[in-house]
């Protein structure tokens, strides 16, 4: 893509799962507000050739691949496949001639990071977890500037937030009996479910059980009255709906429960990389926002005490709490500093 009269182009590097994607995005939306060429850096099996091209921003693929975690044949390859990233890389930025390079965490963004430090370009980063992934922990030495969303993770860094894509709807006024949203997905949703479908409380349940759940979850509930959904589309309506939110504690959602002023019950994802989904889920809990549940200590029983023990009075304060958190303009926030470096 040819740059637009003499714009800045900023070449965004995120890639893989949503959590690195979805707030690249948020940032690309304020930029896009400035007329400024957005390009993107990213891997060739990642969920970003889906997402990114739906924005009109064109992705530039590489061989991305992780480390942690896998086999010995892996780490043996790894020198031959390094370098063929590095050159895909480099081929990649001396045609695009970005002018900045934000890197939001994932391998492609640790491979971008460090040509766009050999090529002496500009290098932001940022950092969606309360616990720095591998890939931050390396570019935070060599960026021109760190951006976290929660306070900690680094000792040199902006406090931004996290960028969220949606905007909050205003909240809707507490129900007579708790409507109940329970974000599933597909990865390690399974426990949850197995809890939820055996509920046996007056409250209204939406249920987001990702495609891979849809139908088992559908025959555990029978035939109570529950909306079940593979996907949803507009989470703001959902957050809106919703007096308390069930979910696992990844650092978006975090961020959307803080944005959305939602009370929530967090079952952190046990096998997260360095724990970081329990330590997301400490923040909310530590400032009586939600209530942190342990998968090995969730079970029918503690989660009946614990949805009967959330009054009205308690939902409003644990909503004020979580709000209390938040940080609205993140993405702007962020964009803004990209437009001015």
């Amino acid at each position: 893509m040819q740059k637009l009269n003499n714009n800045k182009t900023i070449l965004i590097m995120a890639g893989g799962t949503g959590g690195h994607i979805f707030p690249g995005l948020a940032i690309a939306k304020e930029l896009n507000k400035s007329f400024v060429n957005i390009e993107w850096l990213g891997s060739k099996h990642g969920m970003e050739n889906a997402l990114v091209p739906k924005h009109n921003i064109k992705v530039h693929r590489v061989n991305a691949f992780g480390l942690r975690g896998k086999n010995q044949l892996t780490w043996v390859k790894a020198p031959i496949l390094l370098s063929i990233t590095l050159f895909q890389t480099f081929c990649i930025f001396l045609r695009v001639k970005p002018d900045v390079a934000l890197g939001m965490g994932g391998f492609a963004s640790g491979v971008g990071g460090v040509v766009a430090w050999i090529l002496r370009i500009p290098l932001i980063i940022h950092e969606q977890n309360s616990i720095a992934g591998t890939t931050n922990k390396i570019l935070c030495k060599i960026a021109t500037q760190t951006f976290q969303a929660f306070d900690g993770t680094f000792a040199r860094a902006i406090t931004s937030g996290n960028p969220v894509l949606f905007t909050p709807q205003k909240n809707n006024a507490l129900h007579k009996n708790i409507n109940l949203l329970i974000i599933g997905g597909s990865l390690g949703a399974k426990p949850i479910n197995d809890v939820v479908t055996k509920l046996d409380l007056d409250i209204n349940i939406w249920h987001q059980t990702g495609e891979q759940h849809l139908h088992s979850v559908s025959a555990k509930y029978r035939n109570k009255e529950v909306k079940i959904s593979a996907f949803i589309n507009d989470m703001a309506e959902a957050y809106a709906w919703a007096d308390v939110v069930l979910c696992r504690a990844g650092a978006m959602t975090i961020s959307e429960l803080m944005l959305s002023a939602k009370p929530s019950v967090l079952i952190p994802l046990p096998h997260a990389i360095d724990n970081h989904q329990f330590y997301n889920a400490k923040i909310l809990a530590d400032n009586k926002a939600a209530v942190l549940i342990e998968q090995k200590d969730f079970n029918l029983q503690k989660l009946t005490k614990v949805l009967q023990s959330l009054s009205s009075e308690k939902i409003e304060k644990m909503s004020k709490n979580a709000h209390r958190l938040a940080k609205a303009n993140a993405a702007k926030d962020i964009a803004n500093y990209l437009l001015n470096l």
